[in-house]
């Protein structure tokens, strides 16, 4: 059986090194296959332009360097069961890039730098992170800066209780990777009737995996302060959310809780996109 497929994607920042390793160590013993990925940009670039399109090539060229630089590092650094390769692929913009990337080659998880943003930039739409999150097909592990990886032992499932089996099944079966407790919530500004039976019907489906699963109910208005508060309080390793097809509306305003998460987060985040 071969291992996961996962692309690094780097700009050579301090911010992607911090996610790269942060990558490599958490599968570095899982048979991985890792394709540090590096976007070069043609915005603006006319097909006609002859010295333009040298520039290119030069931009190419450059990239490739520090990339076969990048990879000597992190074999010498991190020792493993992995393979590791590099690529420099032309592209627009980094979002876009990594879907058709991604849809061309089998891969298991796109993994990021994330950082925070200013309200302005959230009302515009948002950063390359939250980009990717909105229309990659596959898992995204977005790492904040500062992040260090000493294992995934306790895990938060944000949950909206809408597809909880499928998701489950998705979370328990990579927390058992890492024989990780696994922290499932669902934020409600109030309880009621409809609230307390859902939290019936999910306790039976939780105790069906026979895992390390616990479910909470918390109350609170404000869903990411929420999380966050639980992120802190409980000092978990990683959070993930099951994210969908944002309307046009929903991006211009912001209301996308994982988007507003991948902005606030302490901790690294991992979006799946739901299937429908």
């Amino acid at each position: 059986m071969s291992g996961p497929k996962i692309v690094l994607l780097t700009d050579f920042s301090s911010l992607s090194q911090i996610a790269t390793r942060f990558a490599v160590k958490m599968a570095a013993n899982l048979a991985a296959h890792y394709t540090v990925l590096n976007v070069v940009r043609l915005d603006g670039i006319p097909k006609a332009n002859l010295r333009l399109r040298q520039i290119e090539k030069t931009l190419v060229q450059i990239a490739e360097e520090e990339g076969a630089k990048l990879i000597d590092q992190i074999k010498r650094d991190i020792k493993g069961n992995y393979t590791i390769e590099f690529k420099a692929v032309r592209g627009h913009t980094v979002a876009d890039t990594i879907k058709r990337y991604t849809e061309k080659h089998p891969t298991n998880m796109v993994v990021m730098g994330s950082r925070g943003a200013s309200t302005l930039k959230k009302a515009r739409l948002g950063g390359t992170t939250v980009s990717v999150i909105e229309i990659c097909h596959v898992p995204v592990l977005a790492i904040p800066d500062q992040a260090e990886y000493k294992g995934l032992k306790h895990i938060v499932y944000a949950t909206d209780l809408q597809n909880v089996k499928k998701e489950l099944d998705t979370i328990v079966e990579f927390a058992k990777i890492f024989d990780a407790q696994v922290h499932m919530i669902h934020v409600v500004p109030a309880m009621d009737k409809k609230i307390q039976d859902l939290k019936f019907k999910t306790d039976e489906v939780v105790e069906k995996y026979n895992y390390k699963v616990d479910f909470k109910i918390l109350i609170d208005d404000d869903v990411p302060a929420a999380i966050d508060q639980y992120i802190r309080d409980t000092k978990v390793d990683l959070l993930t959310t099951f994210t969908h097809q944002l309307s046009f509306q929903d991006k211009l305003f912001a209301r996308s809780v994982t988007r507003k998460l991948a902005y606030q987060g302490t901790i690294p985040l991992l979006a799946v996109r739901r299937k429908h």
